[in-house]
């Protein structure tokens, strides 16, 4: 599969016309002062059926089936976020926590939340992000 970058609101009339999908999908979030640089950014919602592009890179070093990695980590309901650089932050249903990855597919912050939209704050590092930790900001269209 090819990853086609659609215009938010674009994007925004395809979830809001999938019975499965809300309103607050069609959010951008903006991550912000973390000290891992490359996952600051404004972030753009992301078809919950397509594989982030880093995600797949991590699937495909460690040699794990990509799509059934995927199906088994996101619920296929919430969207995920992706920045131009291709950082993405997701919920990971097999934990219950949004992760935010840089680009290479490796994981920098979580936090356990069960929400619609990834949390503003909360957010731990993982063994060898750097601090400091990430706020998130839900951006209306």
């Amino acid at each position: 599969k090819r990853l086609v970058r659609l215009p938010t609101a674009t994007l925004c009339l395809i979830l809001r016309s999938a019975s499965s999908m809300s309103v607050a999908s069609c959010k951008s979030i903006l991550v912000g002062g973390s000290g891992e640089t490359a996952v600051n950014g404004l972030f753009a919602p992301r078809d919950p059926s397509m594989v982030p592009a880093g995600f797949r890179r991590t699937c495909v070093e460690m040699n794990w089936p990509t799509d059934v990695m995927w199906k088994k980590l996101s619920d296929g309901k919430r969207p995920w976020f992706e920045s131009d650089n291709e950082s993405y932050v997701y919920w990971n249903r097999a934990d219950g926590k949004w992760w935010i990855d840089e680009p290479s597919g490796a994981g920098k912050y979580i936090v356990f939340n069960n929400g619609d939209l990834p949390p503003i704050t909360g957010w731990s590092a993982l063994p060898g992000a750097l601090m400091p930790l990430p706020t998130v900001e839900i951006v209306e269209e």
